[in-house]
């Protein structure tokens, strides 16, 4: 299906209301941006929020369908608001009484508001992240991954969340993945050194010293001079 085929409706009759798992806001159309009940949302096609289903740039804002994930592993479902390129949040969208309420932040109590679904463009990876559960926004992540088109940002944000979780083996997998799609990648030299970070934790030397290797390699293409001796590895 064409995203052309999908209609832009108010955010009261499209949130909880159809199948939809991310929207863009129609900007041009907003006179006050409080109120967001007046706000045209266009249903963006795909399992990630992806360019190739957003008419005009990847970017401004969006609304994404999200979760409530509480310590106790109870899960409530809600959406988003998210500004791309800078992946901002600010506000949570929850029905209550039937009727939608926007709350601010991700944060309630013992609970963290996360994505359903991915996102494949750079950003943050700590929006997934839910102390509470964090093996949640890995599942996200990981679902997310193997149904992108474009991978590497997806996997970006999944081996930060596993090396944080110290499942360091998945971590190595997920950054791999990055640096196969995109190895020139202007933060390539960044992902070389933590993966090279990650051998040196589970006793792969040499693995690590050839990641040392490249990352110099990365570190030269992307700053234009070699990595001095006061450059952090």
């Amino acid at each position: 299906m064409d995203i052309k085929q999908t209609r832009a409706s108010k955010l009261p009759e499209t949130l909880f209301r159809t199948p939809f798992r991310s929207f863009h806001v129609v900007r041009d159309e907003i006179d006050d941006w409080e109120d967001f009940e007046g706000w045209n949302l266009q249903p963006l096609l795909g399992a990630t929020l992806a360019k190739e289903y957003v008419q005009g740039p990847f970017e401004g804002l969006f609304i994404l369908q999200a979760q409530i994930v509480a310590a106790e592993g109870m899960v409530e479902d809600c959406y988003l608001d998210l500004v791309l390129p800078e992946r901002i949040c600010e506000h949570r969208f929850v029905l209550m009484n039937n009727t939608i309420t926007r709350i601010r932040g991700r944060r309630l109590g013992n609970a963290t508001a996360i994505p359903s679904i991915a996102i494949e463009k750079l950003g943050d990876p700590q929006l997934f992240h839910a102390k509470e559960n964090p093996s949640a926004g890995i599942e996200v992540l990981q679902q997310g991954l193997r149904l992108a088109r474009a991978k590497k940002h997806i996997a970006y944000d999944l081996g930060v969340l596993l090396r944080v979780e110290k499942r360091f083996d998945e971590a190595i997998a997920a950054f791999s993945i990055f640096l196969e799609e995109d190895p020139e990648s202007d933060i390539a030299h960044s992902i070389y050194r933590q993966r090279s970070q990650l051998h040196r934790q589970i006793g792969h030397f040499d693995k690590a010293e050839e990641d040392r290797r490249l990352w110099e390699i990365a570190f030269t293409r992307a700053y234009g001079h070699p990595p001095s001796s006061n450059e952090s590895f």
